[in-house]
């Protein structure tokens, strides 16, 4: 009998403030290209609305995460389940799980991940415009020790910051601006 490429420990999804996160651990993968995130407003129905790269191999415990910042819905249930998908091709999918949202506004809502990070961190926000980006990263002390401006399109994107993996250990204050919109995010490196 074939070995399952991927061992699904756990999949849940929960609240984080007003941005629903996805969590998910593998006890082993074997040849695990990525996983993608769907979500459905009806359960039978589901698109894409972000991807995760899986680990190739491995025979240790994989935590992964991911924020919905995009989510717009109030007043719903809305499911996940993740689709994993093989170097070959071959896809799988995980059980699926509802969350039920609240009055949910249009809202700049930014975040990082992993967090705490180690060597690089992605920065998710929901753009509400094609206005430029400003990520300023300070240290505790307030001292601005990075800033990286980018360009964008509406809705969800993710920015690699992998300059902040040459900071000094120790933690930080993110603020993402979009005109006057901003949002301050804790961000720790270990």
């Amino acid at each position: 009998m074939r070995p399952l490429p991927v061992e699904l420990i756990n999949f849940d999804a929960a609240w984080n403030g007003k941005t629903p996160v996805l969590t998910w651990a593998t006890a082993s993968e074997k040849n695990s290209a990525y996983f993608d995130i769907e979500r459905s407003l009806d359960g039978a129905t589901f698109e894409k609305v972000g991807q995760r790269q899986g680990a190739g191999n491995s025979s240790t415990r994989i935590n992964y995460q991911f924020a919905d910042v995009s989510l717009t819905v109030a007043n719903a249930t809305v499911y996940y389940r993740l689709r994993q998908v093989d170097t070959d091709g071959t896809t799988a999918f995980s059980p699926v799980r509802s969350l039920k949202t609240g009055a949910v506004s249009q809202a700049f809502q930014a975040g990082v991940l992993p967090n705490p990070y180690d060597k690089t961190v992605s920065v998710q926000f929901n753009s509400l415009s094609t206005a430029a980006v400003t990520l300023t990263v300070r240290n505790v002390l307030g001292q601005t020790v990075l800033t990286k401006t980018v360009s964008t399109a509406e809705g969800v994107q993710e920015v690699e910051l992998s300059e902040a993996g040459s900071l000094p250990r120790g933690l930080y204050y993110l603020t993402v601006r979009q005109g006057n919109q901003q949002q301050v995010v804790r961000m720790s490196h270990q």
